[in-house]
């Protein structure tokens, strides 16, 4: 839908709702109908409840069968089981959602557009059968008016079309109509121009049909039709005709684009009307299977984007017809922005051009009297899981559609710059592959993990599996199976690296080890159903400043009957803790909660600290260094911003969990990278730390920060406060060096007690 973006986000409980997993198996079981396939998900998951199958697809990997979830008898409506195949019916994987994402007063909510039917009245052309289908040449706009034109964006937004500083210009595209004794009409078997004139929606307790009062039409105007082929060819832009012609003429080439990739997606035509709502605003409607275009302002069917975005929510409703509850809201139109944003780049490549591909609606959202334009290039926005990602709604400060589209899209300018025009329609085809067989329930994790998987099964010779993982990390947008962390970046002489490993939300038997450069492997072989901490010893040849590889290298299994899987990952460590010319300042400032407005608004919590610098007139060189003592309950909450005298701004911390409250952290320019933006600026200044907490019940406080320019490293200081460490004594225990961590506190405390003395 393209609507008025909101900056409303409203996090509930319930968003913390796992949701989706994918589960592998291990074994060569068979399910070659939906019978087996049934047999197959009672045996597995005896525990989830009663099934029944809603539907099956197929698509160019394999068959999807999907089945609704009854508890004690009572339908379970955001809760579903998907087995997927492959070709020879092969069980492949599972895609689960077994709780509830969506809770309006204690209850689980039914979305309307999947559970209640709806249908359309309107005026519909001659059936095919009463004519002939022919081809014949009209005038359009491709992708829009201004991208042929290269016309800067405006300083103020055009009100009408008369503000546009040039004559419109057309390219002539030809296109299959109907042909009723020489009267032409935009109908084929694939798209068909209606006149709306109202929905009806069936009473669930009925069974009676009755008029929706949710949707405004505009007053009917009779059906789209033409008298002759020289009409079609100077249609005047500004005209109704001319706006049903350009939807028309971009559902049908999207439309045929889709069958040119594999897809046979929609079982008749796409209805639409270019002259139906009142507002200016456009929708895609799942059970009418109809796009009713908005007429205010400039027509949205002006613009190509607009067209084609509202299409795409008919493929993704076509390839999961449950396509609701988790972040459903924001990947729908995340995914139609994307498809938009394809469709316009692919006409541009092959004429030569790139005329503001990063951004979708280039005509239409420059009209009236707000910008409409979203961005494909969103590189601030950050996956905070625990949120609500509806439509059109901000989360951690950006756009949640850019969120996803963002990713996607660059995705698709590498691999066009690596395989050139092909790369279009293998990306195109790898996402839509991507998005059969999810569900109810999916969040934009599991979407990810299905695109990485579809691209390593698929396309095994292409980069684009190693691409998307690339632009997914940049935005948090993967949920590895455990999380790897240290208390410590910057490790004092005598201390030991205390580390934590973290199953994200899934009991495991893990079997591996970690490791630090120079150091010998500490082994792991245990069922991990909690966080685990290990104490890592700090190898005695490393150097003062200097900077340590820390790895951990894992097998894990989720159950006896899935596949085991190989994951790593690696942290960097530095010895010795950043000393800094300025003292650090102690608050203890409590930092606001995010809070709901009595009209349902999310107000964030923020609040902003400075620093002040008047003793160092000399520029940055490299050697600037951040500490910053953060104490909350619920870290993964936060954005922290550091900006400096001269106006830059740099993201410290953002949507990062973490099992503890406190976070403890040094920066440092020679080992962050991040912290080189400020090279060259004054260190002297009032720096400011801006917290925003963007999700609430959770509070915490500033404990302390500072900034200063970086005189060397301590290699002897053992206070252990100076950076969070580990709660030892809630971890399971089974691997943690105690002999070695017992000693390090009692030195400790000795050089503790020998300083007071």
């Amino acid at each position: 839908m393209k609507s008025a973006i909101s900056l409303v986000a409203l996090v509930l409980a319930s968003a913390n709702a796992m949701a989706g997993e994918w589960d592998y198996p291990a074994g060569n079981y068979q399910a070659s109908d939906a019978t087996q396939a049934q047999q197959y998900l009672r045996t597995h998951y005896p525990s989830v409840g009663e099934l029944s199958l809603r539907y099956q697809t197929s698509s160019l990997l394999g068959r999807q069968y999907n089945f609704d979830i009854y508890r004690g008898g009572e339908y379970q409506p955001q809760r579903t089981l998907v087995l997927h195949t492959d070709k020879h019916g092969l069980v492949t994987r599972v895609y689960k959602s077994l709780t509830d994402t969506m809770i309006r007063q204690g209850e689980a909510v039914k979305e309307a557009a999947i559970e209640i039917p709806r249908r359309l009245i309107a005026d519909a052309p001659p059936a095919l059968s009463d004519g002939e289908l022919v081809t014949r040449t009209v005038n359009v706009v491709d992708p829009d008016l201004r991208s042929m034109d290269k016309q800067p964006a405006p300083e103020t937004l055009w009100t009408t079309l008369a503000d546009y500083p040039h004559a419109p210009r057309f390219v002539m595209r030809d296109v299959s109509l109907l042909d009723v004794g020489g009267t032409l009409y935009l109908n084929n078997p694939r798209v068909q121009a209606v006149d709306a004139i109202a929905f009806e929606d069936k009473n669930p307790e009925s069974g009676q049909w009755q008029k929706s009062d949710s949707v405004s039409f505009l007053n009917p105007d009779g059906v789209t039709q033409f008298a002759s082929h020289a009409s079609l060819t100077a249609l005047p832009f500004d005209s109704q005709d001319f706006a049903q012609m350009m939807a028309f003429y971009h559902l049908d080439k999207s439309l045929q684009y889709v069958s040119s990739l594999g897809y046979s997606l929609f079982d008749g035509p796409v209805r639409f009307d270019a002259h139906a709502l009142s507002s200016n605003n456009s929708s895609y409607y799942v059970g009418p299977n109809t796009v009713m275009f908005g007429a205010s302002g400039s027509p949205d069917t002006l613009d190509a984007d607009v067209v084609v975005h509202e299409l795409a929510h008919g493929i993704h409703y076509h390839i999961l017809p449950d396509w609701a509850y988790g972040h459903t809201g924001a990947l729908g139109e995340g995914f139609a922005d994307y498809w938009a944003g394809s469709s316009s780049y692919r006409t541009l490549y092959q004429q030569g051009d790139d005329f503001e591909i990063d951004t979708v609606f280039n005509w239409d959202g420059y009209f009236g009297f707000k910008q409409g334009t979203r961005s494909l290039w969103n590189q601030k926005a950050r996956y905070f899981e625990s949120s609500e990602y509806r439509a059109h709604e901000n989360v951690g400060g950006e756009l949640g559609d850019e969120l996803w589209s963002t990713p996607l899209f660059q995705t698709l300018k590498q691999a066009v710059a690596l395989y050139g025009e092909p790369a279009f329609k293998e990306m195109d085809t790898l996402v839509l592959e991507s998005m059969f067989g999810l569900g109810r329930g999916m969040k934009m994790h599991d979407l990810a993990e299905s695109m990485l998987y579809v691209a390593k099964t698929y396309y095994p010779s292409r980069d684009y599996a190693a691409l998307l993982k690339a632009n997914f990390e940049k935005h948090g947008l993967l949920k590895a199976p455990f999380r790897f962390e240290t208390s410590q970046r910057y490790v004092a002489d005598t201390a030991a690296i205390h580390t934590r490993l973290t199953p994200q939300g899934r009991t495991a038997s893990v079997r591996g080890d970690i490791q630090v450069e120079g150091g010998a492997p500490t082994s792991i072989n245990q069922s991990l159903d909690q966080a685990q901490s290990f104490s890592i010893p700090l190898p005695l040849a490393a150097q003062c400043g200097q900077p340590l590889t820390l790895e951990a290298r894992i097998d894990y299994q989720f159950d006896d009957t899935l596949q085991t899987h190989q994951w790593q990952d690696s942290l960097t460590v530095i010895k010795g803790l950043p000393q800094l010319t300025q003292s650090r300042q102690t608050l203890n400032a409590t930092l606001p909660d995010a809070s709901v407005a009595s009209n349902g608004a999310q107000n964030n919590g923020f609040k902003s600290f400075n620093f002040i610098i008047n003793d160092d007139a000399n520029a940055i060189r490299a050697d600037l260094g951040v500490y910053v003592h953060i104490n909350h309950a619920s870290p993964s909450d936060l954005r922290v911003v550091l900006v400096s005298p001269a106006g830059s701004r740099v993201t410290l911390h953002a949507n990062t969990a973490r099992q503890s409250n406190d976070l403890v952290r040094y920066w440092t320019s020679q080992h962050d990278d991040l912290l080189q933006a400020f090279d060259g600026e004054p260190l002297a200044g009032s720096w400011r730390l801006e917290v925003t907490d963007y999700a609430q019940g959770s509070s915490g406080e500033l404990v302390a920060w500072q900034v200063g320019r970086v005189t060397g490293f301590d290699c002897q200081d053992t206070d252990l406060s100076t950076e969070d460490a580990l709660d030892t004594a809630s971890s399971g225990g089974g691997a943690l060096s105690w002999p070695l961590l017992l000693v390090g506190l009692l030195w400790g405390g000795w050089r503790a007690r020998k300083g007071e003395s």
